[in-house]
């Protein structure tokens, strides 16, 4: 086929749709993506790792704050004026009428102010003191939300440097190349890792846990909202297992840089002695 705009047209095969549909494949692919390529993705790389990972401290300093207000507010005992709020006051067992009504009073101005107190209290404490949370200790806070869409970045940034360099150190062909960065994160995977999957030498049960969970908050449904809410034991398991893939990557690419392997592992590291059991 013709060249269009510096890109060679090639047809699809007997599979190909009806209309004939065309891929287009940089003939220029090898020129176009240089070492400021490979810096672009491994400075997105690190962009995304370190946000994943200062968003899971935010996510722990919030499920401490939690905790802590939880238990300021069990030694604040209700006054009469709360008794009374209570016994008078009527709520609604339907949804939406809660969510439309005015709110009146509910607590006694005493109570409300130091109902305001314990909050403030509990996050002072938190942004100064780390309290260790059980490995089965399910996580609620919204922080989560930012830690699971920067670590799944973080694995995909990664992926295409990996079959990019793949392409342009002709383990595979141009043409796979341009069909399979275009797939879903997992497909890549697996056919990058192919062979180590039927060999049982690699697993990616975590990595799929870890889109299943990053999908949750893509598409953030009401059914979604309510159900994500992975345990700190299910998160380390899912890093454990991203390092495992990276070093996977490190061994072929050799690639003279600080490893990301590492940076992930000195995170795991830090997480566990600071916040864990």
């Amino acid at each position: 086929m013709g060249l269009v705009g510096g890109f060679k047209l090639v047809k699809f095969g007997n599979n190909a749709d009806s209309d004939n549909t065309y891929s287009l494949v940089s003939n220029k692919l090898m020129k176009n993506h240089d070492l400021e390529t490979y810096a672009k993705l491994a400075e997105g790389a690190k962009f995304f790792l370190d946000e994943s990972f200062k968003y899971i401290d935010e996510t722990l300093k919030s499920e401490t704050a939690s905790l802590i207000y939880s238990k300021l507010l069990e030694k604040i005992e209700p006054n009469d004026e709360d008794l009374e709020i209570i016994n008078t006051s009527e709520f609604s067992n339907n949804t939406i009428e809660l969510l439309q009504s005015e709110i009146g009073k509910v607590l006694s101005d005493e109570t409300h102010e130091a109902f305001t107190t314990a909050w403030e209290d509990a996050n002072i404490i938190a942004q100064k003191y780390a309290v260790k949370h059980p490995l089965a200790h399910k996580i609620n806070s919204i922080e989560i939300l930012g830690h699971l869409n920067n670590l799944g970045f973080f694995i995909e940034t990664l992926t295409n440097r990996h079959l990019l360099f793949l392409c342009q150190s002709k383990i595979i062909d141009d043409f796979s190349y341009s069909r399979i960065s275009l797939a879903k994160i997992m497909e890549r995977l697996i056919f990058i890792f192919k062979d180590d999957i039927i060999n049982k030498k690699v697993h990616l049960n975590e990595i799929a846990n870890l889109f299943s969970l990053r999908n949750k908050t893509v598409h953030y449904t009401p059914d979604n909202s309510v159900a994500l809410k992975p345990t700190i034991s299910e998160l380390i398991q899912i890093w454990v297992q991203c390092k495992k893939i990276i070093e996977k990557f490190e061994k072929i690419e050799k690639i003279n840089e600080y490893k990301f392997s590492t940076q992930i592992n000195d995170y795991i590291i830090d997480f566990k002695k600071k916040w864990t059991q």
